[in-house]
């Protein structure tokens, strides 16, 4: 077993207190909150077999804890006039009876299309980065939020939505499925078993594999674009009067038409388009496309996913899904990782913006080769030590000191890294 030393230390790192700071040179220290001492529960005299109503109360309670849960997630632009989700009322029976059934709580995400075309001005590249990386652990949290007062816990199955609309935007399908591959190879990496992946193809039961080659998944992408519509549209839908009676969709339209003039900027399908004039109305023309395919898959899902929670990326009213940032924002409904690229600021909080918006006081970082993410230029990241840095969800910060460096921590390094453990929520600090 390796020997752990508390190790003083000059200067800043005097600040934290010794109960919040182990260092091991040659192991790991780990930045923890105070432990809080956990009274253990009186035992009770009453060993009487619960009444039905006894646990019809109890099941209804934890139903209730659960929605707890799940409506801090949320961020919606209407509520009831007691400031509560407008679809609680609806969504906790659905809960109750999973919670009866002692199963996990199923939710159903449509979610993680593909990256946007716009890779000058908004996105780093065609695969997934950092954002989809918080997305993922974001949904991860909630699960287990869930399971700390359930047991069964939950699980959140992403139906991933891509090419319902990538040969509108003008994205091949081979680029989807680079994508949806990658994504689903972090969710591994990182062992997030409640993270599921379900395909369209698979949801139309034109595929029943787990895994799809790029060959196969490119062969059933038109066939699914027709399936969907053959057996999920409507006869004589007229999306102009549809918007007109749904705020929710015409949310999400408005959403369309206005990220939609950045996104296909350097698309094939507006190349044709002789002037701002026709420009304009080529966007507007494929937004009211998009909302048609997305009402057709909001049909598929509802059908193979009837009683899991529905959740959404997209701003709503939150009366028919809870509509869920994947990184949140202070001031705003944070953009989806697909359609921006992501800072982090020296405290580990995150900005979600355009690429364009990065350039100045923030350093591309690269991960395996491939742009990442945004940091905010600080002496902090600047050590003499050869060390990286991991940014995870909810400002946690990890720090591991390369193998081949064998040299002590200098104060300087000892300083910044006081400084880093001030600023996060925790710092682990690694050497291999």
């Amino acid at each position: 077993m390796l020997a752990t030393a508390i190790v003083e230390t000059p200067t800043l790192l005097d600040l934290i207190s010794s109960d919040r700071v182990t260092l091991t040179p040659r192991t790991r220290a780990l930045l923890l909150p105070r432990p809080v001492p956990v009274v253990p529960k009186a035992e009770t005299e009453n060993t009487q077999p619960e009444t039905l109503e006894a646990c019809l109360a109890s099941t209804r309670l934890k139903a209730e804890e659960i929605i707890n849960i799940v409506e801090k997630y949320g961020s919606h632009e209407r509520t009831t006039a007691a400031g509560e989700w407008l679809g609680r009322s609806s969504f906790t029976p659905r809960v109750q009876t999973h919670v009866t059934a002692n199963r996990a709580i199923p939710m159903v995400l449509p979610a993680f299309p593909m990256k946007s075309n716009n890779r000058m001005d908004k996105v780093l590249g065609a695969l997934p980065d950092l954002g989809e990386e918080l997305g993922l652990a974001r949904l991860v949290n909630l699960c287990r939020d869930i399971k700390a007062v359930y047991p069964p816990g939950a699980i959140v199955v992403i139906v991933t939505d891509g090419i319902c609309y990538n040969d509108l935007t003008g994205i091949s399908d081979e680029e989807v499925w680079e994508y949806g591959n990658r994504l689903r190879k972090i969710a591994a990496e990182k062992g997030y078993a409640c993270v599921q992946f379900h395909r369209i193809m698979n949801m139309l039961g034109l595929y029943s594999g787990a895994r799809i080659s790029k060959a196969e998944y490119v062969k059933l992408c038109g066939i699914s674009r027709a399936e969907i519509h053959r057996r999920c549209g409507q006869p004589g839908f007229d999306v102009d009067k549809f918007l007109k009676s749904d705020e929710d969709y015409l949310r999400t339209y408005n959403g369309y038409d206005k990220f939609m003039k950045v996104d296909l900027k350097f698309s094939p399908v507006t190349k044709g388009c002789a002037g701002p004039k026709q420009y304009k109305k080529k966007i507007k023309s494929i937004a009211k496309a998009m909302i048609i395919r997305g009402v057709e898959y909001a049909e598929l899902v509802r059908q193979v996913y009837p009683d899991s929670l529905r959740l959404s990326i997209h701003p709503s009213s939150g009366l028919t899904k809870l509509s869920c940032p994947l990184v949140p924002q202070r001031d705003s409904f944070s953009m989806s990782p697909w359609h921006c690229s992501i800072a982090v600021l020296t405290n580990g909080t995150f900005i979600t913006a355009h690429r364009s918006s990065h350039r100045q006081n923030f350093d591309l970082v690269e991960k395996n080769g491939q742009p990442y993410f945004f940091r905010e230029s600080s002496p902090l990241f600047k050590w003499d030590a050869d060390v990286d840095f991991e940014h995870r969800y909810g400002q946690n910060l990890v720090i591991q000191k390369q193998k081949q460096d064998k040299q002590e921590l200098s104060d300087s390094d000892l300083d910044k890294l006081a400084l880093l453990a001030i600023q996060h929520k925790s710092v682990t600090f690694m050497s291999m």
